[in-house]
Formats: C-alpha cells, sequence, structure tokens
C-alpha cells in the first residue's frame, strides 16, 4: 500500500494528470457516472410549458376608444378543426368585454361566425315575378352573423428538444362583414404565449 500512495504522489509531480491516475482504477466507472447524472438532470430542469397552445384576444371598444360591453348573446363558430378545441368558440356569452378565441395551427386563414343574438326588424324587398321591386316589408329576426376572416403566418417555436413544439402567428390581415360589426381592429399583431395581448379591437354597432 505504501509503494502504491508514493507511485500516485510520483505521477502527479512528472506525468499528466488524469482521473484514472489519481483515483483507483474501481473509482472511475462512478466518476463518469456522476458527471453523467448531472448533465442529464441539468438538461432536464427546463420547463416545458403546461399547455403549448396559444389563442386571440378580442376585446370590445366603444367608438369613443373606451371598454364596451355588449349585453346581448354572443357567440363564435370557427370553421377551422383545431386540436382538442370545440367548433363553438364561444358559446352564448353574455356581458361580454373580451373574448379568447382559438387559433388553427397551421392554415393560412381562419373564418370566424359572429353570431349576435337579439330581435331586430330588418327590411326586405318583394319583388314579383317580372324582376320588379313592389313592395318593402319589415321583418323580425332573432339573430344577425358576421363573418370574420383573420389571415396570418405561422411559424413553429421550440422552448427546448424536450418539449413539445407550439406554433406562434403573426397576424397580417382581417376582413369582416359589418351586419352587427361596426369595425375591427389589429392592436397587437403577434401571437403566442402572452395572455395579456389584445390582438383584436372589435367595435359593435349600437343598438341604442
Amino acid at each position: 500500500m505504501k509503494i502504491k500512495t508514493i507511485s500516485y504522489i510520483k505521477e502527479k509531480v512528472v506525468g499528466n494528470i488524469s482521473p484514472s491516475t489519481l483515483l483507483p482504477p474501481h473509482s472511475t466507472k462512478f466518476l463518469w457516472g456522476g458527471i453523467c447524472l448531472l448533465l442529464f438532470l441539468s438538461c432536464s430542469s427546463i420547463d416545458c410549458p403546461m399547455n403549448n397552445t396559444v389563442s386571440t384576444k378580442y376585446a370590445l371598444y366603444k367608438s369613443d376608444g373606451t371598454a364596451d360591453t355588449l349585453r346581448d348573446t354572443l357567440t363564435v363558430i370557427t370553421l377551422q378543426r383545431i386540436a382538442d378545441h370545440d367548433p363553438v368558440a364561444l358559446n352564448r356569452s353574455v356581458n361580454t368585454t373580451t373574448m379568447d378565441i382559438p387559433i388553427s395551427y397551421q392554415s393560412d386563414e381562419d373564418v370566424l361566425y359572429f353570431v349576435r343574438s337579439f330581435p331586430y326588424l330588418y327590411e326586405t324587398t318583394v319583388i314579383n315575378e317580372e324582376g320588379i321591386e313592389v313592395d318593402t316589408i319589415l321583418k323580425l329576426a332573432a339573430y344577425v352573423t358576421d363573418t370574420v376572416t383573420v389571415v396570418k403566418t405561422n411559424r413553429k417555436h421550440f422552448e427546448s428538444i424536450d418539449c413539445t413544439p407550439s406554433f406562434f402567428h403573426t397576424i397580417r390581415n382581417v376582413t369582416y362583414t359589418r351586419n352587427a360589426i361596426d369595425s375591427i381592429v389589429i392592436n397587437n399583431p403577434e401571437v403566442n404565449y402572452d395572455p395579456t395581448k389584445e390582438h383584436f379591437r372589435v367595435y359593435f354597432k349600437s343598438r341604442d
């Protein structure tokens, strides 16, 4: 044992230092095992998002720029098939001020139906067999629908190679019909994990 100890000291002084010379042979595998374990733990300590889907936030505003509350019943239906989401993105919401609507992963555009339910009168024209307008009458309806089309680009987003990839989006344009909606403005085009962003500002026509 004494000779072995001196041999280690000499090698430390005159030779190159390596784990195999400073440790007994049977300890080397434990050293490398510990290093591998530390590397594994450091790589596995990355926090992956619990929910890697994103959505768009629509906020309602009045024409004077103040926040609005829609007293009527509002339903939003999406035509795109989005995993883990029902086609009815918003179901009969009342007193609505904001709404989170899912966005498709890879489609270049999303088509939404905004259905505003309330009794209202509208005019319809009566046309005879010769194609001549002969009368205008009022009809009572229970709801009015607007079609909203969101044009966007999509990109994959990786938190880490250990995490499931998600999709972020950049909103390029929005078009809409103007039955109950007065206008829609893009407020923030970048769609990511930030839930506080208002992506769209929606201005409904007043019923006062």
